[in-house]
């Protein structure tokens, strides 16, 4: 996602992310219950109507499928590996004892290193909008790695922030789209007094 230029990639990566954090959360299950619906609330919420909300928006906007950066590819997609590199050296050290996915730790961290990444490189307010649901997707595979899983009711509590998160943020692009007729976040630095 950190080289991508396009928004259509961008939100179809990131509904991929959220299948496969479904199935890995239904790999884990073990017959338990929490496991497969939250599995399934994060596949439909996360990985089905938050990326049709996001084309939707992106229709609605009219805003072009070019992804504008501060950064240009190959210096994203450097910067993106040193920070799998930093979430991978790291990671080990975060492993608590009994976790039930060891390995995923690392991955974990460097998700949220990319997300990190995604929201403080890119112009457009989406992007940094993708870059958090990826940070926080990097998040809920620290939980469902480190931990038995959590109650259903954070797991669900949790989804359902993302998806309301990603409501406001679609009504605040718009509010900035009709005052200022973009919605790209430099050129809005220049309002500053």
């Amino acid at each position: 996602m950190v080289g991508r230029k396009s928004l259509d990639a961008l939100i179809r990566l990131y509904a991929l992310q959220n299948v496969l954090l479904a199935l890995l959360a239904f790999v884990l299950a073990e017959g338990e219950r929490h496991f497969v619906l939250a599995g399934l609330a994060l596949l439909l919420l996360k990985g089905v109507l938050i990326p049709r909300y996001l084309f939707w928006l992106l229709e609605r906007l009219g805003v072009s499928h070019e992804v504008e950066s501060y950064l240009s590819i190959p210096l994203s997609l450097l910067l993106g590996g040193v920070l799998v590199g930093v979430g991978f050296h790291v990671g080990s050290s975060f492993v608590l004892e009994g976790a039930r996915l060891p390995e995923a730790v690392p991955v974990a961290l460097g998700l949220i290193l990319l997300g990190m990444l995604s929201m403080v490189s890119r112009k457009k307010a989406i992007t940094q909008v993708l870059g958090f649901l990826a940070l926080e997707n990097g998040v809920f595979l620290l939980a469902l790695a480190e931990t038995h899983g959590l109650p259903l009711f954070i797991e669900l509590g949790v989804a359902l922030d993302a998806f309301a998160a990603v409501v406001l943020a679609g009504v605040l692009i718009f509010r900035i789209r009709t005052t200022f007729n973009h919605i790209d976040t430099a050129r809005m630095r220049d309002l500053k007094g």
